[in-house]
């Protein structure tokens, strides 16, 4: 760690959320293994635009799709209770648009999450965690097609796992299962979220991710379940010892039944 570098950075990497069905597929999780020391705490606002046109069909094939847009403004909150308990927050708002036929529109709160994580060891550069949150959507409604598929809600038990090297770049690498419930006849998920980060200089953090959803069953009509994995490159610049500001983009590299959404996010970090 240097002046320059905010602090601790790997501790907060770990997958924000982008678009379509990410929300229940990141959240909170964004903390990654490492948790904070109490008293100390992480803000994030980022902005993400994506899009998409096309979609995966249930045999993974790509077919064409009505218009969909969504853009995101969300805070995202990590604080330290003690050194072994981390509280995490995310509040957002959307602004969705999908085309016809059926076109729909939503302008409001998204799903926004609450939960705590707990270190429950660490082992030289390894740690692990466990981490429970329950997210409540921005809207019920089943008639608006923009949030047809996010009008659940969800409580997510999460395993977190990292590990973090001291050579050359100082490598780390983030990973995560879960298991989430969702409300309203929506089939439960099984989730997995892999992170590989590393600085090629002390003010620049690369992070490379992937986020994964498979549902254990076929859903309903108005809360459809898909099979997706969403890859994300990601650049984190720090200002100063307590700021930073971030750049990324992301696109559905698989699926089925899902959106094929491509996008990019933008944002600022403040340690405090």
């Amino acid at each position: 760690m240097t002046a320059t570098a905010p602090r601790r950075p790997h501790r907060a990497c770990v997958g924000l959320l982008f678009g379509l069905g990410w929300l229940a597929s990141a959240g909170p999780s964004a903390a990654g293994a490492w948790n904070r020391r109490a008293g100390e705490g992480l803000a994030i606002i980022d902005y993400t635009l994506g899009s998409g046109t096309d979609y995966f069909d249930g045999g993974g094939h790509l077919a064409p799709a009505r218009h969909y847009a969504k853009s995101e403004l969300a805070a995202y909150l990590e604080y330290g209770a003690t050194d072994a308990l981390t509280l995490v927050a995310r509040p957002s708002l959307d602004d969705v648009h999908v085309g016809a036929p059926g076109a729909g529109v939503y302008r409001g709160f998204g799903s926004s999450a609450v939960g705590a994580q707990w270190q429950a060891l660490v082992f030289g550069p390894a740690v692990l965690a466990l981490q429970g949150t329950f997210a409540i959507p921005g809207s019920t409604s089943r008639s608006d097609p923009a949030v047809v598929g996010n009008t659940a809600r969800e409580g997510d038990l999460r395993v977190l796992a990292g590990v973090g090297l001291p050579v050359l770049f100082r490598p780390f690498i983030d990973l995560q299962g879960s298991y989430r419930i969702r409300s309203g006849g929506a089939a439960a998920q099984w989730h997995g979220d892999a992170t590989f980060g590393f600085y090629p200089t002390d003010k620049l953090l690369i992070l490379l991710q992937s986020f994964s959803t498979v549902p254990t069953g076929p859903g309903d009509a108005r809360l459809p379940s898909f099979r997706a994995t969403r890859l994300e490159l990601k650049g984190v610049y720090a200002l100063t010892e307590a700021w930073a500001v971030q750049l990324g983009a992301f696109t559905t590299a698989r699926g089925r039944d899902a959106l094929r959404e491509r996008g990019f996010t933008t944002g600022v970090w403040w340690f405090f």
